[in-house]
């Protein structure tokens, strides 16, 4: 995360679409330990926020017991002083850089965190 002294942070929520190709699960089993080590170490620095992200399954994943779980993407919410730190945040995740991510579909929106 880049940030200067007394420079607001804000939340992002970041969707990940996953490539669709047929190498694009294996390229993201390849690369998910150097992933995660990089997702515990930007949580530890406060980036990635109470540890919110993970992968996201596709809705047959969830319609039995027994269904296997097929990952379709990433989601996060980072805390970043622009949208453009937090983009930098994103391209230097190995997913990104691996080709797991579908960098064309990737959307990154302000995120208000609501107060329940």
């Amino acid at each position: 995360m880049t940030s200067t002294v007394g420079s607001k942070l804000h939340k992002f929520a970041v969707w990940a679409p996953d490539m669709t190709d047929p190498e694009a699960f294996s390229r993201r089993m390849s690369v998910r330990e150097s992933h995660l080590a990089n997702a515990k170490k930007i949580h530890a620095n406060g980036t990635l926020i109470a540890k919110i992200g993970g992968g996201l399954l596709a809705q047959e994943s969830i319609a039995s017991p027994n269904a296997p779980l097929t990952l379709v993407g990433s989601m996060m919410v980072i805390e970043a002083d622009s949208i453009e730190s937090a983009r930098k945040v994103i391209e230097s995740d190995i997913y990104y850089q691996s080709g797991v991510w579908d960098k064309e579909k990737l959307q990154i929106f302000p995120w208000l965190q609501a107060n329940l």
